[in-house]
Order: structure tokens, then C-alpha cells, then sequence
């Protein structure tokens, strides 16, 4: 296991612990500072195509100037984000955050990805995936019940109550980017022109139709994430009736269930193919959104968030895939102009959820969402070529 892994395991299982203390709470945080729910999805949507071109950039940073400096700016962009939102006295303020948050999550989503691929064997890619995200998240797996008890503590659920979780956040993600900085070694840098990586980046996604494809699916999977995901923890809370323990509960049984299945669905992906495996488990989540939807009481939420958490579960698998769509040297572009791409087609998703749940019924954001990934986006993974054993060529 090389050095890099370990520190990128200290990161995540650091960074996951402190971002789950409020990450459930930011869009219903961000609600109770003045701003109705179809306005929330507009603004984010608007955050969310501002953000791709920055996120999508660092993509490209790491190919030409190197994965380390590339990662390096996505933990400061974290970082800036949770200062919004620590700090935000109106909705304003967390817009900005909002954006950032954004911007940080894809840019440092691809970076990190890249950084693992390059830890790992092709054997053992998906098991590494698998491994890194399973402890990442052991260390997380009671951040929403601590979350819950601080929001008790101070008050309840409302802006006051909610507003020490970001505090404590910024403490740790500070302390996280330190040791990146001073630890992680740098593993690739081309030092080829901006021009002539962005160009190669268009090259290589035109002549290459496979890629193309999965641009789709990754779209589409932002039109089924961002359509409802933002309204979630706001539909717990206004229509389901639940308190700060329950989103904990649930939050806490999503971290159990993700630690139980990933190690496990990355070695189902290792030995029997990623396309298949990442296909299978994608039943876990039309179960999930079934319980959502229609638990008679708060306390079923939790049920919906362990079977939330196996679909979860096979996230490094499809990480997996992305990276060996393409070879090393490109990987950072292939980062670059996907994210452009996916970020700036999908940027509508949001407001249209928004508008779904304010207009027509809090459901049908949900609803939406599943038969977008049951009926175009399943279809469309199923078509992918598999790259267990081979590159693609």
C-alpha cells in the first residue's frame, strides 16, 4: 500500500467524520435563513454552472502542473465554502457557500479518484475503492447522532442549532489540508500547455464514443441526484415530522450499511465485472426512495437510510470505471472535460426539482428521479463496455 492511500484514508476518514456533522442540514440550514424551496433550486442550479468551470479546471490542473496542487486548491475551496456557511447571518452569504461547496466537491472528487486509481492495481482497483470509502466512513459512521446532540444542545433544530456544526467543521478540515500539504507526494505532471490539454481533452471525448456515453450517464446522474437530494433532510422534517435524532438515526444507518457492503461490492466488481455489479445494486435505491416516500411514521426513515447507505456502497465501482475508461496519462483531462460537460448540462436539475416540490406535490422530485435512472440512465450503464480485465480501446 503506498503512502499516498494511507494519507488519502487519513483525509477522507477525517474530512468524512467533520462534513457529516452538517452536511444533512446545509439546504434545510439554508431554507431557514429566508429563502422558499423553489428558489433554493434555482439558486443552486446557478451555483451549480458557475462552479463547473472552476471544479472542471482543477481536472486539468493535475495534469499539467500535478495531482498534488490540483487536490491542494479543492481542500482550500472546501474550506472557503464552510467560512460561508459558518458565517452566513442570510441566505445570501450561503449561496456563496453554496457555490464553493460545489465547486470543491466535484474538483476534489476527481482529484482524489485520479490519486487512488494511481494507488492500485487494476486486480484490486475496485477493492481499493471499496476499502478507502469503508474506512472512510467507519470513523464518520456516528457523526449525525454527535450532530444531533450538539443541535439539541443548542436549541433545536433552527439556524442557531445548526450553525455550531460548521464551526466545528472548519477546525477539522483546516487541520486535514495541513497535512496534505505537508505529507502528499506528487505522482504525475505533463507539463504540456493549457491549450494543448484542453484541446486533446475535446480530442479524446469526440473520437472516443464510449466516453461520450458515460458523460450521459454521469449527467443523468446529476439530474436524478439533484433533483431530489437538496429537498431530502427538508422533506423529513416538513412532511415526514422528523426531528434532529431521526435525521441522525438515518444518517448514522447510511454510514453502517455503507461500511458493511463497500469492501464487499468492490470485490463483486473486481470478480464479476464492474458493469454488472454496479447495475445490480442500483435496486437498493428505487427500494430506498419506496420507503421514503411512504413510511407511515418518522421511525421508518431509518430503514430508508441503511438501504440508502448499500446503494451507496457501490459508488467506488462506478469511481472504478471512470478511471479505466482511460489511460493514466489522461485521466486528469478526461476529469477536466467531463465535469465541464456534466456540471454545466445537469446545472438545471436543482431548479426543477425545486419547482417540483413547491408547484406540484414534495413527492414528485423523488418519483422523478427514480424513473430517470430506472428507465434512461440503467439502460445506458448496461451498455457500457467492461473494464475489469482490459482497457477500453
Amino acid at each position: 500500500m503506498k503512502n499516498n492511500y494511507k494519507l488519502l484514508v487519513f483525509r477522507r476518514s477525517l474530512s468524512g467524520f467533520f462534513n457529516n456533522l452538517y452536511s444533512q442540514y446545509i439546504y434545510l440550514y439554508i431554507v431557514m435563513l429566508g429563502i422558499n424551496v423553489a428558489y433554493l433550486g434555482l439558486f443552486r442550479s446557478i451555483a451549480s454552472l458557475l462552479s463547473s468551470f472552476i471544479s472542471s479546471s482543477l481536472g486539468f490542473i493535475s495534469d499539467i502542473f500535478g495531482r498534488k496542487k490540483a487536490y491542494i486548491i479543492g481542500l482550500l475551496l472546501e474550506i472557503l465554502s464552510i467560512v460561508f456557511f459558518a458565517f452566513a447571518f442570510n441566505w445570501t452569504f450561503c449561496l456563496l457557500g453554496l457555490a464553493l461547496s460545489i465547486t470543491s466537491f466535484f474538483g476534489l472528487k476527481s482529484v482524489e479518484n485520479i490519486l487512488i486509481a494511481e494507488s492500485t492495481s487494476r486486480e484490486s482497483r475496485a477493492f481499493g475503492f471499496g476499502l478507502i470509502s469503508s474506512l472512510s466512513i467507519t470513523t464518520s459512521i456516528f457523526s449525525p447522532l454527535i450532530a444531533a446532540y450538539i443541535i439539541n444542545m443548542c436549541g433545536g433544530i433552527s439556524t442557531q442549532g445548526i450553525r455550531p456544526l460548521f464551526y466545528i467543521g472548519l477546525i477539522g478540515l483546516v487541520f486535514t489540508t495541513v497535512v496534505i500539504i505537508l505529507f502528499l507526494s506528487e505522482t504525475y505532471s505533463s507539463g504540456e500547455s493549457i491549450k494543448y490539454t484542453v484541446l486533446d481533452a475535446f480530442r479524446i471525448v469526440k473520437e472516443k464514443k464510449w466516453l461520450q456515453k458515460w458523460i450521459l450517464v454521469e449527467t443523468l446522474g446529476g439530474y436524478v441526484f439533484d433533483l431530489s437530494m437538496p429537498f431530502a433532510t427538508i422533506y423529513m422534517v416538513e412532511i415526514k415530522h422528523a426531528d434532529e435524532f431521526i435525521i441522525g438515526y438515518t444518517g448514522t444507518a447510511l454510514n453502517i450499511a455503507s461500511i458493511l457492503f463497500s469492501p464487499i461490492i468492490g470485490k463483486l466488481g473486481d470478480k464479476y465485472g464492474r458493469v454488472k455489479t454496479l447495475a445490480f445494486f442500483r435496486i437498493f435505491f428505487y427500494i430506498s426512495v419506496m420507503i421514503f416516500l411512504f413510511a407511515p411514521s418518522p421511525q421508518y426513515l431509518i430503514l430508508y437510510g441503511f438501504f440508502r447507505g448499500i446503494f451507496f456502497a457501490s459508488s467506488p465501482v462506478f469511481q472504478t470505471i471512470t478511471m479505466e475508461l482511460v489511460s493514466r496519462n489522461f485521466r486528469g483531462r478526461w476529469e477536466g472535460i467531463k465535469n465541464l460537460i456534466k456540471l454545466i448540462a445537469r446545472s438545471p436539475a436543482s431548479f426543477i426539482g425545486g419547482y417540483l416540490y413547491y408547484y406540484f406535490s414534495p413527492e414528485t422530485p423523488f418519483i422523478t428521479a427514480v424513473l430517470v435512472d430506472m428507465f434512461i440512465r440503467l439502460p445506458l450503464i448496461f451498455s457500457m463496455p467492461e473494464t475489469l480485465y482490459k482497457s477500453v480501446k
